[in-house]
């Protein structure tokens, strides 16, 4: 057995069990009504039922326009006559001073009430078959029409047979009539039970239970001789336990059915928010990568195109130390424009999924050395010192490429935005099953509306180094991205002129990482790196 069927089994058995105590309540509490009034107990027991049928017109009616409810509309118009022609029975009950006791009233609109609702079994049973469908004026017309006769014949003519004797019991015509209308309704039961195709089996399973029920409820009304005996209070729970079937059949085809559609449709356009989201944030990445190219890639080819071109055309004429100065500006161009282009080379293949991510257990303190050891000049020049404290049972679980990037990236920010004379810590620490590495810098810091512009790519924030370094925005928001990639995240925090502090998280590795593993071995550290840092 599967693991869903497990599970499905328990749930369809409290739904059982739930029912058959709703049941068992319902039904002792009616049985304590009888007992006090048996009056009470008829005409609640009626007044449910009359509600149910009228339900089942309802439900069936408003559903009319859908093709899998249209077989059920004549069985919701004859039930709709049923319960008006059981409102009489109710009102006519011996008991009730409605209408005058002695005429039996009450039985004859009992056999009146069911011959309306075998008609409608029936009928619905033969056109279901048959994939017939009658127009609702017509539906409607024969069955006005025939509770009309029915009533008139009780009421006005006086031809309806007598049906009941009190105190001598059913007469032959009434048990003639309820063996009739069981015969019709076992046919009924016989079609709908070979109608697999229209009906559900659940459906189809409700529905025979209905007609069961009430054939049950009618071969009782045969044996009782008051309408206060025993038998009458059993036939009245087989009527109420048909038309809960009955109702159950209908509500669960087509109320069940519309409120999993809508259910459906809610889904359906959450999907389609979120598909729209997306959708703008690939829009907002698409013009933020048309405005980087158009913006800060067309400034250093610009200064490039100028300055080559003064040299080409006045290079004989120039002195010395200005070619020198030009050729400086011509460097300082080209690495910007070449750290732009790799940060969008970076991001682009990002997006379209052309990086793929392959963790594997990684050491942060190789990698940090090898990642120090790159900014080591640029940090001398500034006299910037880089403290790095990671030990090395510090290993992650992540794409060593991806956090090189990512360490590069923080790196050449913390030099980028510390000022001459600074301070840059690197440190790595547990967090449960992660493992967290800082960057942190004596730097100018940001402002708290800075901070939110980080890691957008719908927010062109870039800002000048402490030396009139350049950058252009991109850096963070490839970080964030890798760092996502490798299950991890980055956060920030920073005061204006206190300097900043970013936090990479990353899955920690579950086993030691093997001696061949990743980042620049420590025999390959340069020499002038100590395990503390630079000096």
């Amino acid at each position: 057995m599967r693991a869903g069927s497990i599970t499905a089994v328990p749930r369809s058995l409290m739904k059982v069990l739930y029912a058959g105590i709703l049941a068992a309540a319902v039904g002792f509490a009616l049985w304590y009504a009888s007992t006090h009034s048996y009056l009470l107990f008829h005409s609640v027991t009626e007044v449910f039922s009359i509600v149910i049928a009228a339900s089942v017109f309802m439900i069936s009616w408003n559903s009319r326009s859908y093709p899998g409810a249209r077989p059920f509309v004549i069985l919701g118009i004859g039930f709709l006559f049923v319960a008006f022609i059981d409102l009489f029975h109710t009102l006519s009950y011996r008991g009730m001073g409605v209408l005058p006791d002695g005429q039996d009233y009450a039985t004859k609109l009992w056999v009146a009430g069911r011959a309306v609702q075998v008609t409608a079994t029936v009928a619905f049973a033969l056109l279901l078959r048959l994939r017939r469908t009658v127009p609702s004026a017509a539906l409607f017309a024969f069955f006005a029409a025939m509770t009309a006769v029915l009533l008139l014949s009780i009421f006005v003519w006086n031809v309806f047979p007598l049906c009941l004797v009190e105190g001598q019991g059913v007469t032959p015509f009434k048990i003639a009539s309820e063996y009739v209308l069981c015969a019709f309704l076992a046919v009924a039961i016989a079609l709908v039970t070979g109608e697999r195709e229209a009906l559900s089996p659940q459906v189809r399973t409700l529905l025979v239970l209905s007609f069961a029920a009430t054939i049950l409820s009618e071969m009782v009304f045969t044996l009782y001789s008051s309408a206060y005996g025993t038998q009458n209070l059993i036939g009245h729970y087989l009527k109420i336990a048909a038309c809960v079937f009955a109702y159950q059949a209908l509500f669960s085809t087509e109320v069940r059915k519309r409120i999993a559609v809508i259910e459906a449709l809610e889904q359906a356009n959450e999907a389609l928010a979120r598909t729209e989201r997306e959708l703008r944030k690939a829009n907002a990445s698409k013009d933020k990568f048309f405005s980087i190219i158009a913006h800060d890639l067309r400034n250093p080819i610009g200064g490039l195109l100028t300055l080559s071109e003064l040299l080409a055309k006045k290079f004989d004429a120039m002195e010395p130390q200005k070619v020198r100065e030009f050729c400086r500006l011509i460097y300082d161009g080209t690495r910007q424009g070449s750290e732009l282009l790799e940060s969008l080379l970076q991001w682009a293949r990002a997006q379209t999924g052309r990086i793929e991510c392959e963790p594997r257990p990684l050491s942060l303190a190789a990698l940090c050395r090898e990642s120090v050891a790159l900014f080591f000049a640029q940090a001398q020049q500034k006299e910037i010192r880089i403290l790095c404290d990671v030990q090395d049972e510090m290993i992650a679980f992540a794409d060593e490429n991806m956090v090189f990037t990512i360490l590069r990236n923080l790196l050449s920010n913390a030099v980028k935005f510390t000022s001459r004379g600074g301070c840059i810590g690197i440190s790595a620490g547990t967090v449960g099953e992660c493992v967290e590495l800082s960057v942190a810098d004596t730097g100018v810091g940001m402002s708290p509306e800075d901070l939110e512009k980080l890691f957008r790519i719908d927010v062109h924030f870039t800002c000048k180094g402490t030396a009139n370094e350049h950058g252009n925005g991109l850096g963070l928001i490839v970080c964030g991205e890798f760092a996502e990639k490798n299950r991890g995240s980055i956060s920030v925090k920073s005061r204006p002129g206190e300097g900043t502090t970013f936090t990479l998280r990353l899955p920690r590795a579950a086993q030691p990482m093997s001696s061949g593993g990743g980042g620049a071995p420590p025999s390959q550290t340069p020499s002038w790196l100590g395990s503390n840092g630079l000096p």
